[in-house]
């Protein structure tokens, strides 16, 4: 590996986006693959220095190789290619007969920090891939506890007792059709004074149905996945409760499970949520706002955040405007929005920031109660959305909310993942606290 290639012939480029990445040269020599990569140098964010991992994985898969030696003139190239490669050497198919996680064992050592930001990112796979059989609100805090580097973190569980006795009503309606008790998890860096820095925050719909507001059944079963929000929250603590950081931080997940029954909440129903806003249900799919809203209040309340992220598989309506390739990003402040923008771009892990408009926003008010849980017709359901979770922000709270709907999961995987789970929001993160905070 390395960063001349200018006197070379029959090199092959490697693009992303019609931009220049590397070029590389494979053939066989003694009976073996040599993959020479020579590097553009003025490439060097994370995505462009560990797609070069994702790059030799999907060779050596592709070419039936079985070992694999690197040589590089760079330590910092090796480490991220290296932590590249692993990203994409995952895929949780543990219910497969004869299955695997990884095709390839590595003896190259990461930094502590790689090691945690890669485990983290397994956890957070292995949490959207299972089913709902399997991971439901009392299994998800059960493994998350295991999880969590309890030396630097304190967290808190609340049983369905406690969130009654709390009032987070529009959290406990949603579960209410279900007969898997609700939770909510609370995590907070030990030692922090009155108020966070930042605080993380969840949506955890460990299947969601619809309710009575039901869904069709074709595809039904990616439902599964309703809970990634909590799943990045909460790999995001641990990921944070690993390494050393200059800022204070909390994390709140709520859980539930949202189904159909003689005990399930109903369209026309009217909640009285934690904050104190009367909400019409006038749609039950349109559940994880519910969830959210009380989280988000209880949370501020708690933690008194100077910036509140909150990630959720929100909507179907990102999917239609941004299909799987960015996130949604809805933000009141544009140093925080253009900051989660450019770690998107460096990690490739990318958001678009959408709008929030008071036109959207009157689409929520109604005349006979103080909020409806949608908007008016079927367009803009992203935005109004949005629109609903920031009526439950305190006043002059910075806020960022981040609809992983489309990014989530891939049938097909992408350029840095595997099938299935992508880890969509973690390594984002990641980029984004070492920018924002500079930690």
């Amino acid at each position: 590996m390395t960063k001349n290639s200018s006197k070379l012939k029959d090199l092959k480029e490697y693009n992303y986006n019609k931009i220049l990445i590397f070029k590389y040269l494979l053939k066989i020599k003694n009976s073996q693959f040599e993959l020479n990569i020579y590097l553009d140098s003025s490439k060097n964010s994370h995505f462009y220095k560990s797609v070069l991992g994702s790059f030799v994985y999907d060779t050596s898969i592709k070419n039936s190789v079985s070992e694999i030696t690197i040589n590089s003139n760079n330590s910092l190239d090796l480490e991220l290619l290296a932590l590249g490669f692993l990203k994409k050497d995952y895929i949780y198919s543990i219910y497969k007969n004869d299955s695997k996680k990884s095709n390839y064992k590595t003896n190259f050592k990461l930094s502590n920090k790689n090691i945690s930001l890669l485990n983290s990112i397994k956890f957070l796979k292995e949490l959207v891939s299972e089913p709902s059989n399997i991971i439901y609100p009392v299994s998800f805090v059960k493994r998350t506890l295991k999880q969590i580097n309890k030396k630097n973190v304190n967290i808190k569980t609340l049983n369905k007792d406690n969130i009654k006795k709390i009032g987070l009503n529009c959290l406990l309606a949603v579960s209410q059709g279900s007969k898997r008790e609700p939770m909510v998890m609370e995590f907070a860096k030990k030692n922090i004074k009155k108020s966070v820095d930042i605080l993380f925050v969840g949506k955890g719909v460990c299947f969601d149905s619809g309710g009575i507001s039901i869904k069709p059944s074709g595809g039904m079963e990616d439902m599964k996945w309703d809970m990634a929000g909590s799943a990045v929250t909460v790999s995001i603590i641990k990921y944070l409760s690993e390494i050393d950081t200059n800022f204070s931080y909390a994390g709140i997940v709520g859980l539930v499970e949202n189904m159909p029954s003689g005990s399930a909440y109903k369209p026309g129903d009217i909640i009285k949520s934690y904050k104190g806003i009367n909400v019409e249900v006038l749609n039950t799919d349109a559940e994880g706002r519910l969830v959210l809203a009380d989280i988000i209040t209880y949370g501020c309340e708690k933690y008194r955040p100077k910036i509140v992220i909150d990630f959720a598989t929100l909507t179907g309506a990102i999917m239609v405007a941004l299909g799987q390739h960015y996130a949604g990003l809805f933000c009141n402040d544009d140093t925080l929005a253009e900051t989660l923008y450019q770690s998107g771009l460096d990690t490739n892990e990318k958001v678009w920031r959408m709008p929030l408009h008071d036109d959207f926003d009157k689409e929520l008010n109604s005349p006979f109660v103080d909020l409806k849980n949608i908007g008016a017709g079927r367009y803009g359901g992203s935005v109004t959305a949005a629109q609903f979770l920031q009526r439950f922000l305190p006043k002059d709270t910075i806020w960022a909310h981040l609809d992983i709907a489309g990014t989530s999961w891939k049938n097909s995987g992408d350029i840095m993942n595997n099938k299935g789970s992508t880890g969509f929001g973690l390594t984002l993160i990641a980029d984004f606290i070492n920018k924002y905070f500079k930690n």
